[in-house]
């Protein structure tokens, strides 16, 4: 529910979901990068999953904001934690400033109102969600991708993937970035720049 996201979600090694799932204190062995990616994805666990969770359990439940347009923005609005990651740009584009020192990046008041009213217009505010029940999507799946693959981290995402764990995941990858600014919706906050990594990232694939 809003643009897609594009972080590399499933480069979670085995034994790091395994620890995240089990809740246990950072493995043994881990770089400093990696014991960071470790704690922020054991945050996102403990306090921003409740509405994947919900989405992915109990979607039928979620039929009070079709009845409502408040209520409908108020489930778009607060993803995660309203005010960190992942809705923060969200946040701070409808208040029109930085808020808690997080940008909006491009997004603006009514680009947020335009999305929440696509969905309130349509009525899918609902069966959006339903895409969490039917795909039975584990965000701590780990991966293991042969295809060519391009791998853009942006700073402001739930967490940074290290390279060492990309590169665990995707064999064939033929792309690595770390950004400077841009976060979980970078497609909608940095749209430049994003572009720019598309074209950079396939550019090897052009013949």
């Amino acid at each position: 529910m809003f643009p897609k996201r594009n972080s590399p979600i499933c480069s979670v090694p085995a034994d790091i979901a395994k620890a995240l799932q089990a809740g246990d204190p950072p493995p043994a062995g881990l770089n400093d990068e990696e014991k960071h990616a470790y704690e922020q994805l054991a945050s996102a666990a403990r306090k921003r999953r409740a509405y994947a969770l919900e989405m992915g359990t109990r979607p039928q439940t979620l039929y009070g904001i079709a009845d409502s347009p408040t209520g409908l923005a108020a489930w778009l609005l607060d993803h995660g934690d309203g005010y960190v990651q992942p809705a923060a740009a969200l946040t701070s584009a409808v208040f029109a400033r930085d808020v808690n020192g997080e940008s909006s990046g491009a997004m603006t008041r009514d680009d947020i109102l335009d999305d929440i009213t696509l969905y309130w217009l349509t009525n899918t505010g609902v069966s959006s969600a339903r895409f969490y029940w039917e795909s039975h999507f584990n965000f701590l799946a780990a991966a293991d991708v042969s295809v060519p693959a391009a791998v853009s981290v942006f700073p402001r995402e739930n967490y940074q993937a290290p390279r060492s764990w990309t590169e665990r995941a995707y064999h064939n990858l033929i792309w690595y970035n770390r950004l400077d600014k841009g976060g979980h919706f970078a497609a909608w906050e940095q749209p430049d720049l994003f572009a720019g990594e598309v074209r950079a990232g396939l550019r090897s694939l052009r013949t």
